[in-house]
């Protein structure tokens, strides 16, 4: 409870919510929660083809949720030491659109799940 009046103190006065933390209904949530994981799998997917690594590799080179660190460059070096060959630029670069890709379809979804 402290935590949230904490966390609500640390947000200026009207400012707006990214849609991700606005209240949804149960119905929403779950469409939300698909459409990440969908989101998700299409970025595993995509890098799998880039890179020619195995589910797993890629899987294990994403970092956890809410760990502090560069994502991108925790994929890059991860991948680099599970394949045993640096990346070329140009993977790195699809690898790079790729997230740019999932960052804007997980903000597309996280919009569209309110008018679910």
């Amino acid at each position: 409870m402290a935590w949230a009046l904490m966390w609500a103190l640390s947000v200026p006065a009207g400012a707006q919510l990214p849609p991700s933390t606005a209240l949804l209904n149960p119905v929403q949530s779950a469409w939300l929660q698909a459409e990440h994981r969908k989101v998700e799998e299409s970025f595993v997917q995509k890098v799998m083809g880039i890179t020619g690594a195995s589910r797993e590799q890629v899987m294990r080179a994403i970092p956890a949720r809410g760990r502090i660190t560069d994502r991108l460059s925790r994929i890059y070096s991860a991948l680099e030491r599970d394949l045993g060959a640096p990346l070329s630029d140009e993977q790195k670069g699809l690898i790079y659109a790729a997230e740019g890709d999932r960052k804007q379809a997980r903000k597309d979804a996280e919009s569209a799940a309110a008018s679910r």
